[in-house]
């Protein structure tokens, strides 16, 4: 049998569900603004991300708990499996695929010169400890199948119970009360809104067809002040503050994203949304690359080419990452797992399942 390409349908995706088109362009806005995040993150280690330095923090509530939120509406189904299904047929192969481009990213990165002053950019270590200290840049992969099995563990328990908890969790570890200067900082902040779409995807799903041009105008200017007043005031470490907008800024992009699936040409945004999983591994692999070629050349620029190039980089980037994906999408091991059996599940459970699909 031949493995299955890792576009996002083939890990979340319901069977028998049909994907509604504002859900990949949701995840296609999240996609692009974490590749734009580390564009300017690797050019501003140089010197050269121009203007967009100072931008980068303002989007921090915004770009995860998209992510996160989409994620959840799509695994809502998934959680109703055994768990022994449950991982075999949607955690299996994001561990695998983790484990192997830690891999990949840190023997790429141990071979390049050091980007910025902060010393190597990797560490023979980090191959031991992938698993106890996340990548810094693949820590998503390795968050859903935790997410998961967290969702498995509370599924039959009252969501307000659900919410208050990882609600508090995200509040402890937004203002810094918790801290451990590592991405588990980041799984506490967004694990509730990876739990909350589970129980409310189906509201918000209900709610969609209502949705008017006017209703985003409102929430992105809502949004927007609260931001700017969020930074200018230096609340963002106040209790409640990061959770609050973050909320709204997963509306936000919702909204955004309806409105986007409602006219074709926007559908580039929906394809992407559709590939986030091959984007998010391969991405920072050429921006490196690029941020160590322009350090140990010295180049510098005007303000106004420093500040677009990020945006460029960007574009890049995904560019590359879906080339990478389109040439290596069959080859077993690089983009799926190398073992078919390994996610396979046994002809019984297949035909347990197909039969409840079609009942």
């Amino acid at each position: 049998m031949k493995p299955r390409p890792v576009t996002d349908s083939a890990v979340f995706a319901a069977r028998g569900t049909p994907r509604e088109a504002w859900i990949d362009v949701a995840k296609g806005i999240a996609i692009t603004l974490v590749v734009l995040y580390h564009a300017v993150m690797y050019l501003d280690a140089v010197g050269l991300a121009g203007a967009m330095a100072p931008l980068n923090p303002l989007l921090d509530t915004f770009r995860m708990p998209l992510f996160f939120f989409m994620s959840g509406i799509l695994a809502a189904k998934a959680i109703r499996l055994p768990y022994w299904e449950l991982f075999r047929k949607r955690m299996s192969l994001l561990l695998y695929l983790y484990a192997v481009w830690v891999a990949a990213q840190t023997l790429f990165l141990l071979a390049l010169p050091p980007i910025g002053p902060d010393g190597p950019n990797a560490r023979w270590t980090d191959l031991v400890t992938l698993f106890i200290r996340p990548s810094s840049n693949l820590w998503f992969i390795y968050a859903l199948p935790i997410f998961l099995t967290v969702a498995w563990l509370t599924r039959r328990w009252h969501p307000l119970i659900v919410m208050s908890i990882t609600g508090a969790l995200a509040v402890l570890f937004g203002s810094q009360i918790l801290h451990t200067a590592t991405p588990w900082d980041k799984m506490g902040r967004y694990l509730v809104f990876f739990l909350a779409a589970i129980w409310l995807g189906p509201r918000v799903r209900r709610l969609i067809p209502r949705l008017r041009l006017w209703h985003v105008a409102v929430l992105c200017g809502v949004y927007g002040s609260v931001v700017l007043i969020m930074v200018k005031q230096s609340l963002t470490r106040v209790p409640f503050v990061l959770l609050v907008v973050s909320i709204l800024a997963v509306l936000v992009g919702i909204s955004v994203a309806v409105v986007l699936s409602r006219t074709p040409l926007f559908d580039f945004v929906r394809v992407l949304g559709s590939h986030t999983l091959p984007i998010y591994l391969v991405h920072t692999l050429p921006m490196t690359a690029f941020a160590a070629i322009l350090l140990a050349g010295g180049v510098t620029l005007p303000e106004g080419v420093a500040t677009a190039l990020p945006l460029l980089l960007c574009g890049a980037a995904i560019l590359l990452a879906l080339a990478v994906y389109r040439r290596f999408a069959a080859v077993p091991g690089v983009f799926t797992v190398p073992v078919t059996s390994w996610v396979a599940l046994p002809s019984r459970a297949v035909r347990a399942e197909q039969t409840e699909t079609s009942a």
